[in-house]
């Protein structure tokens, strides 16, 4: 199985609080420290890539607009998720109440991506 030898340090998610933005600030570093030590141009990057684009904006909904961290400049802006986001953010300004709604949103989506390569229970306990 493939997915055996593919060592993916940020999963599972340990005691994951996904409506909480400092729990997705900490994934998209933790994400972002993996990426680049990984290697570009494999499956496993493009996956991480568009992982840590969902957990960035999860942290930061209200990116492009409004305060966010800079994050490693050999991580592009590009992706399906991030490329949809920055087209609706020209149409649409999130505001705060919408912040929360937005999380539940990105987490169905990063539960269904995160099973691309870690067919795994994505959250535990201990």
């Amino acid at each position: 199985d493939v997915s055996d030898d593919i060592q993916i340090p940020f999963l599972p998610l340990r005691h994951f609080d996904n409506s909480d933005w400092n729990t997705w600030a900490t994934l998209s570093k933790n994400i972002e420290s993996w990426l680049v030590d990984v290697g570009s141009e494999t499956q496993l990057w493009t996956w991480g890539r568009d992982a840590f684009w969902l957990a960035f904006i999860a942290a930061y909904p209200l990116f492009p607009r409004g305060s966010w961290p800079k994050w490693d400049s050999r991580i592009p802006l590009e992706g399906p998720f991030i490329e949809r986001w920055l087209e609706q953010s020209g149409d649409h300004t999130v505001i705060a109440q919408e912040q929360d709604s937005i999380r539940v949103d990105i987490w169905d989506e990063f539960c269904k991506h995160a099973a691309l390569f870690f067919p795994h229970s994505l959250v535990v306990s201990d």
